[in-house]
């Protein structure tokens, strides 16, 4: 098995490196004039700040400078909606949400922030906030993001559903998981595929299950029958790949935006059962939005956050993806129970998480050999 890079580990490496010893705060040097922006826009009635920052981003020279961790599939017709909608031009720096984190974070320490806007992972834009790197935001768009999906200077603009996924070729209606425990049958011996870096997926499903009535006993013995049943792969979009060419008959956890765009190419793949409704409870874990304090181009940012949350709903759910808010069309939760994601707990934890799972995956083969 390779070793990992786990998102947390990183996470508290970086925060550990850049913060103050005093107050936790990154030092950075202030931009008065991004603030000024913000506090400007801020101050207006609701119906004017839209209006607002379009006359000011104007003066900015119409362009915006977005990380994320979109892939390029993702990020580019969203950069491309936005350029269309307001005629700014979008800069994007794509990476993995670790790489995101550490390049926003060191410069905000230099004081020279490249980025305007950020885009990634909910664990990354804890950190950003918990650090002073991202300005608050008050916009109308947060009035169609429902309570759970609204954080300290960032909100949750889309959500990665985890729910199983098989190849329907080699895994028959009727011979599907209907829970997590599931997972664990002697029939999934050989026949499962696990995530290397998926922690947070261990976690949620570990304290729904104690949170349901299992003693810690009965959570690590399904746990070793998962693991036992077991390979592991690397990467989501590599694990879909196996499972679309047959040389993996399921997936512990996928994405369901991942699942529903190989079946909508084709694919035999899906994560739902014959009825279309599945018992097993998803868990939606949140990427967000957030406007960088200090950010050359502050009215355009404000535009992206304002855009992602109102029209770039829409393209997020034209893309196949689970947006925040409530789209008309959107099919991307259909036959699907959310339950809490654990944001709280995971952007707490010190990487205990990502050492118990990597613990339950040692020893485990690799997939697709």
């Amino acid at each position: 098995m390779s070793t990992r890079n786990p998102t947390l580990a990183v996470a508290v490496l970086l925060v550990a490196a850049v913060t103050t010893g005093c107050g936790g705060a990154v030092t950075t040097a202030s931009n008065t004039k991004a603030s000024g922006v913000y506090a400007q826009i801020a101050g207006l009635p609701k119906d004017q700040q839209r209006a607002k920052a379009q006359e000011l981003a104007k003066k900015e020279g119409g362009t915006l400078s977005l990380y994320t961790s979109m892939t390029a599939d993702i990020a580019t017709p969203v950069a491309s909606a936005f350029e269309k909608k307001y005629g700014i031009h979008v800069s994007v720096f794509r990476g993995n949400s670790e790489t995101v984190l550490q390049r926003a974070m060191q410069e905000a320490q230099a004081g020279k922030a490249g980025a305007d806007a950020v885009e990634t992972n909910f664990l990354e834009m804890t950190a950003l906030s918990d650090n002073g790197i991202l300005a608050d935001f008050n916009g109308t768009a947060l009035d169609k993001v429902e309570p759970t999906g609204k954080f300290e200077h960032w909100t949750a603009s889309r959500f990665n559903v985890f729910q199983p996924a098989w190849n329907t070729d080699l895994i028959k209606p009727g011979d599907e998981p209907h829970s997590w425990e599931d997972l664990a049958l002697p029939k999934y011996k050989g026949r499962l595929t696990l995530e290397v870096s998926d922690s947070d997926w261990f976690e949620n499903v570990t304290k729904y299950w104690l949170g349901h009535g299992k003693t810690q006993a009965e959570v690590d013995k399904l746990w070793k029958d998962i693991a036992a049943n077991a390979k592991v792969a690397k990467g989501h979009t590599t694990m879909m790949q196996f499972l679309t060419a047959g040389q993996t008959p399921m997936e512990a956890m996928n994405y369901t935006y991942i699942t529903d765009r190989a079946a909508a190419q084709g694919a035999p793949v899906t994560h739902l059962p014959k009825s279309g409704t599945s018992s097993i409870p998803a868990f939606g874990r949140p990427n967000g939005v957030g406007m960088i304090k200090d950010a050359m181009h502050p009215a355009a940012a404000w535009l992206f956050y304002d855009w992602l949350l109102t029209d770039g709903q829409e393209e997020l759910v034209k893309l196949g993806l689970t947006p925040s808010t409530k789209v008309p069309g959107d099919k991307s939760l259909r036959g699907i129970t959310l339950v809490p994601f654990d944001v709280e707990g995971l952007s707490k934890d010190n990487g205990s998480w990502d050492k118990k799972y990597d613990a339950l995956l040692r020893g485990v083969a690799s997939a697709g050999k």
